[in-house]
């Protein structure tokens, strides 16, 4: 019996022995575990996404549809980084300027991230309002069309429309007149009553002046021409419109006007038949810039916010929640989008897009020579 245990035990031995042979005596060179499923994949995952949770991003924009549009386009960013956007929607490019240097200059900085037109975009870039784009994190910026990057550093453009001329046809057709096919055409005495042009205060006031200007060989450095054609057909433009041209058309006082593309599909919806002309002198880039305000009090989750905006899947859905034409030349629109938005490199050269820094150099006194006129 014993020799019988002690040849079994000398047998266990002999086993041990060739196993730790087998394993080379080293755990470091002992292959991790595998399953059929995994062994010889790729490492594929992907970083986690840093945790936010409980941060309140501060976006300060238009309110109304684009607020509610950008608040309704950040749900899958708060998903992902577990923060809360809060929509800080003040419609005026000029009080927003004027919010965020009131809040710089007091030390005590709410928001986060803005956006503006490109003309106050520019004075604010002046004015020292921004954080500079950090590259390595806003990755989607190599997306973007050549006209909408910024070689300032700051923030790039990340929407874009058009001003041009849009009319009501029937009240056209009423009364026997052909539509408008320029700019100079709105100063016409045929279409005198029926024409609403924007305030020199408005976005597209100085830009209207300065297509009408060049046509009379002068342009952003000699607009006198312009003004003194306004001053002789003022009694034509029966209303210079700042934030009062919805009712305006809706109520059919006007029929004629320079406005934004984004409009049409709200105005037409609205029962108007309105049309849209590519004036012959060109149409005007409505540009939209992203920044990361200066002092942010969450600027690296700003840093990403403005990537997000800027990538296609965003820019896409942003196009059917407002209707504003993508500056990612990777995103997709819809025909029906096409119909009235700017879209591709083709209708992007027939805009015109403006030296804002010059342009903002003489706005102040356009305006002040303009209001003169107005008032009389």
């Amino acid at each position: 019996m014993r020799k019988k245990v002690l040849s079994a035990l000398l047998a266990l031995t002999m086993c041990a022995t060739l196993l730790v042979g087998c394993s080379g005596g080293s755990k470091e060179t002992t292959p991790p575990a595998t399953t059929p499923s995994t062994q010889g994949a790729p490492d594929n995952t992907a970083p986690a996404a840093p945790d936010y949770s409980g941060v309140e991003l501060v976006v300060c924009t238009w309110g109304g549809t684009t607020g509610d549009a950008t608040k309704k386009l950040a749900e899958d960013f708060e998903k992902k980084y577990g923060c809360t956007i809060v929509i800080d929607g003040i419609n005026a490019n000029s009080d927003r300027l004027a919010k965020l240097q009131s809040q710089i200059q007091s030390g005590v900085v709410e928001d986060d991230v803005v956006y503006f037109s490109g003309a106050y975009a520019k004075q604010a870039e002046k004015l020292g309002l921004f954080e500079k784009i950090d590259t390595s994190v806003v990755t989607n910026i190599s997306e973007l069309y050549d006209f909408a990057l910024n070689d300032t550093g700051y923030g790039p453009m990340v929407l874009v429309g058009r001003f041009g001329i849009m009319y009501n046809e029937d009240i056209l057709k009423e009364k026997g007149l052909e539509p408008p096919t320029s700019y100079m055409e709105l100063f016409d005495d045929k279409y005198a009553g029926l024409v609403s042009l924007p305030a020199m205060t408005a976005t597209a006031g100085p830009y209207v002046l300065i297509a009408i200007a060049e046509q009379l060989g002068g342009g952003i450095d000699n607009y006198q021409p312009a003004l003194d054609l306004y001053k002789e057909k003022k009694d034509n433009i029966k209303l210079w419109y700042t934030t009062d041209l919805m009712a305006a058309l809706s109520q059919k006082e006007v029929a004629i006007t320079v406005y934004m593309d984004l409009m049409l599909p709200v105005l037409v919806s609205s029962g108007l038949n309105m049309k849209w002309v590519d004036a012959k002198e060109g149409n005007f880039a409505d540009d939209v810039f992203i920044n990361v305000v200066k002092d942010s009090p969450n600027k690296e989750l700003a840093q990403l916010f403005v990537n997000y905006a800027l990538e296609k899947s965003t820019q896409e859905l942003f196009i059917e929640l407002n209707n504003e034409a993508p500056t990612n030349k990777n995103a997709q629109m819809s025909e029906e989008k096409q119909a009235f938005l700017a879209y591709g490199q083709e209708d992007f050269d027939k805009c015109t897009f403006f030296d804002y820094d010059k342009l903002n150099a003489v706005k102040p006194e356009m305006i002040e020579q303009w209001q003169k006129i107005a008032a009389q």
